[in-house]
């Protein structure tokens, strides 16, 4: 039986808004796993007339096979220091050779207006996810935020050459649609709008959004085990959105089998603390194919420090990226990294985007296709002091690709000049290991 907007899920959230004060909230341990076994589709539509999106505000279209989340949220609420213990995260999305699919073919049509800061538009299928996020969101009042604690965080064991069970997505995964919103303008920091096909994924992150101080985040050590079986196909006609002038606004169409990802970001926040994290352990692999057809990506100006748009299609990749844009450089601290990513089957990417110029500071974009790649950035855009290099310990990184990566696209500007830093690229690569530190004023 085919089961329609439905997705097997377990999930935590600790939301502060403006309707209610902040509570401490202390939780001894997470253990969450999800299992689905069925097939999924959704053809669902969202149309909204002229109006802005709220700060935090979010539409979506999508189709999700087996969910693991854990989220503590405040939206200009300040949360109280949440405290976790260890949290536990398996998933595990369809059986192999069953013949199953999760597919979403939804569209999003959003009126003119204005998008907030951390607002976002997306249309997305994807197989087996287990995540981790603490997020806060200033907005008008520019809201000051606590402390976070979160123990060890483990989703998913075993891959490669190992026994365990990794996060896994079994089945075909394909995602076709549209975003139209020519006059909705990405004018808040962090706000954005994507159309993605993901088979399989574990992801950490922490974030400040206009904020007036963020405690930081202080995690134990943490690993990720990702495994793709499924082909993953995002045939999307195209996105088309407004200019992009908030910092770190972005505009993405993508298509990933396997990914481990850990991000530390803070957009136009002061008084933001480092975070720490403990010794980092990702392995990502995808054996099935990997296509993206991402259509056109149209948009206006990207003016936004550190905005981007992107056409990509990814086989296997770990990554670890520590982002700092518009605020006081924290400095972050981490641990010992080990990353693996690899690929063994065909990855091919293909569209074209046409934008404004790119006179944002950091401002980029892209159009890939990547095998395999295990990477760590750490990146200071436009910050308001000078520093925030990282405290990291050993990084040891290996990639393997072992199929055949193909890329066909094309990016058109509009006149005007480049800022400072700003990047326009299209490119193909098999495997890539890499170890990044930049800072642009």
């Amino acid at each position: 039986m085919t089961k329609k907007f439905l997705s097997l899920s377990t999930g935590v959230a600790v939301v502060a808004l403006m309707a209610g004060a902040p509570n401490a909230f202390a939780q001894v341990a997470i253990n969450q796993s999800s299992t689905n076994n069925s097939p999924l589709t959704n053809n669902g539509t969202v149309t909204t007339n002229a109006g802005n999106l709220g700060v935090g505000a979010t539409l979506g279209v999508s189709a999700s096979g087996a969910v693991s989340s854990t989220s503590v949220t405040g939206i200009d609420q300040a949360f109280n220091a949440p405290t976790f213990g260890n949290a536990t995260q398996a998933a595990t999305n369809g059986t192999y050779g069953s013949g199953d699919v999760v597919s979403n073919t939804g569209t999003l049509t959003i009126g003119a207006g204005n998008a907030g800061a951390g607002s976002s538009a997306q249309i997305g299928a994807s197989g087996a996810v287990a995540s981790l996020s603490v997020t806060g969101i200033g907005g008008v009042t520019n809201t000051a935020f606590g402390a976070n604690t979160v123990g060890n965080v483990t989703q998913g064991t075993g891959i490669p050459n190992s026994t365990g069970v990794a996060i896994t997505n079994n089945i075909d995964v394909t995602n076709s649609g549209s975003i139209g919103a020519s006059g909705l303008a990405l004018l808040g920091n962090g706000s954005s709008a994507s159309i993605s096909a993901t088979g399989a994924m574990a992801s950490v992150s922490s974030a400040a959004i206009g904020a007036t101080s963020f405690g930081g985040t202080t995690i134990g050590n943490v690993g990720q085990s990702v495994l793709n079986v499924g082909v993953i196909s995002n045939t999307s006609t195209g996105l088309t959105v407004g200019a992009l002038s908030g910092a770190g606004t972005s505009a993405s169409v993508s298509a990933t089998g396997a990914g481990a990802s850990i991000s530390v970001a803070s957009l136009n926040s002061a008084g933001v603390t480092g975070s720490t994290i403990g010794s980092i352990d990702q392995k990502a692999a995808s054996l099935t194919g990997v296509t993206n057809t991402g259509g056109t990506i149209t948009t206006g100006a990207i003016s936004g420090t550190g905005s981007g748009v992107s056409i990509g299609a990814t086989g296997g990749s770990s990554s670890v990226s520590l982002a700092s844009n518009g605020s006081n450089a924290a400095v972050n601290t981490i641990g010992t990294v080990t990353q693996y990513g690899g690929s063994a089957a065909a990855v091919t990417n293909t569209g074209t985007i046409a934008s404004g110029p790119l006179t944002g500071i950091g401002s980029s974009a892209s159009i890939s296709a990547t095998g395999s790649a295990a990477s760590f950035s750490a990146s200071s855009i436009g910050d308001t002091t000078v520093g925030g290099i990282p405290v990291v310990g050993n990084i040891s990184q290996t990639s393997s690709t072992n199929a055949a990566v193909q890329n066909t696209g094309g990016i058109t500007l509009t006149a005007g000049n480049m800022g400072n830093g700003a990047s326009a690229a299209v490119s193909a690569m098999g495997a890539g290991s890499f170890v990044s530190f930049r800072s642009v004023k």
